[in-house]
């Protein structure tokens, strides 16, 4: 049996792991690896997962999914993302399920019952969980659906180095982030939007002010300068609801040199071509299957941003399936008129070249001649192979190494300047 003195010690040992995790996730692993049966038994209690713990602690988990009706865990995993969802060998009692719901949702700090059978939110900023209660809306009853952040920030470098995007796409969405220019990562469920426009954030020096608005935390703040704003929801009128479109207003007033969006889905698109326009870099995902969709989504109701405005958008990049793996498969540019023109298309064969790049670019022509231009993407280039073939991949050692960049940049500035 466990004493009290043993519980103490479990829960001061399971603190002493999370908090010393550098991404303030829930690190459950090493913990498990040091107790013993029973403590890793009061630990599933513990932290309200209960049999589902296994499938949180594993990082090559991103999704778990649990219904009522046959009480059968399935999971997505990282290594087999191109397969779908993998039936686990984990069954839950019926009647746990909705204990577990219960559990799950005060966790995340969301009410649940008969009458508010919904809930959505994070539990301790690292687990998303999306809960149907009873009967109400579902005739399968009640089921938990959690998506997993991932165990550390994926940079940019390691995308690269994983083969996710090619080093000269990395180097021209660079030069566009520089310019402050509007990029939308688009693409279907499940194919690493979110974590794409994490790694691309991390090539913002850190001394530029970044306001990141959710609707449920996901993406991870890298600086001091950064403020991450999420909905509010209401729960029986108790407190005003606080959607996107007012976070967005509210950021607006407070000076920052961009704005991401974790995802768009209505009239908050409208508030970002008026970011846009005033000089803020914005970045947003947006689901839709090819760029096309992207334009007609945001043309279409209820977001109807008028065709003449849609040229503030600067770049589209589409994430997708191609050889079993999650890459980038297509970046297009939205020209002044309004039509798409393809810098990288790994379907067509239009391949990542800095030559190609940099004579299709209209945008970032706008500040270089072609030949500026070619130097500044094959000096970026080159800066990132260098970091991958160096296994520079944690964000605290990139963020140095890109400030170190621009210092150099600065330097060299003022010395021709005669500063």
């Amino acid at each position: 049996t466990i004493t009290p003195s043993d519980v103490h010690s479990i829960v001061q040992s399971f603190l002493k792991h999370v908090e010393s995790s550098s991404e303030n996730t829930l690190n459950y692993i090493h913990v498990e690896k040091s107790l013993s049966t029973s403590d890793y038994n009061y630990l599933k209690v513990e932290s309200g997962f209960g049999p589902l713990l296994p499938f949180v602690i594993d990082n090559k988990i991103e999704d778990l999914s649990l219904s009522r009706v046959s009480g059968r865990v399935y999971v997505l995993h990282r290594d087999f993302s191109w397969y779908g969802w993998i039936k686990s060998n984990v069954v839950v009692d019926a009647g746990f399920v909705d204990r577990l719901a219960m559990t799950i949702s005060r966790r995340a700090g969301k009410h649940l019952s008969v009458v508010q059978s919904l809930a959505e939110g994070s539990v301790k900023g690292s687990i998303r969980v999306s809960i149907v209660y009873g009967n109400t809306v579902s005739t399968q009853g009640t089921s938990i659906v959690m998506r997993k952040k991932p165990g550390e920030i994926w940079t940019i470098t390691r995308l690269v180095n994983e083969g996710v995007i090619p080093v000269e796409i990395v180097a021209y969405l660079w030069s566009v982030l520089e310019r402050r220019g509007w990029i939308i990562i688009a693409g279907p469920v499940g194919v690493g939007k979110t974590t794409l426009l994490q790694a691309i954030l991390t090539l913002i020096p850190p001394n530029r002010k970044v306001i990141i608005i959710e609707d449920v935390p996901e993406l991870i703040a890298t600086s001091d300068l950064w403020d991450v704003f999420a909905e509010r929801v209401e729960v029986f009128q108790q407190i005003s609801p606080i959607d996107s479109y007012t976070l967005l207003k509210f950021a607006l007033r407070r000076r920052p040199d961009y704005i991401v969006i974790g995802e768009v889905r209505g009239v908050e698109a409208r508030l970002l071509v008026q970011a846009s326009r005033l000089g803020h870099g914005v970045l947003n995902t947006i689901h839709a299957d090819s760029a096309e969709s992207v334009i007609q989504r945001l043309m279409a109701p209820p977001i109807s941003i008028p065709r003449n405005l849609l040229n503030n958008i600067w770049t589209i990049v589409l994430m997708g399936i191609y050889n079993d793996k999650r890459r980038v498969v297509r970046v297009s540019e939205v020209s002044a008129e309004g039509s798409l023109v393809d810098i990288y298309d790994v379907n067509r064969e239009v391949h990542a070249d800095v030559d190609y790049i940099a004579s299709r670019s209209t945008r970032l022509r706008m500040y270089y001649d072609e030949q500026s231009l070619h130097s500044d993407l094959v000096e970026r280039a080159l800066l990132i192979e260098k970091l991958v073939s160096r296994g520079v991949f944690h964000y605290s050692e990139l963020a140095a190494r890109i400030t170190d960049y621009y210092s150099t940049r600065l330097r060299s500035v003022t010395y021709v300047r005669g500063v």
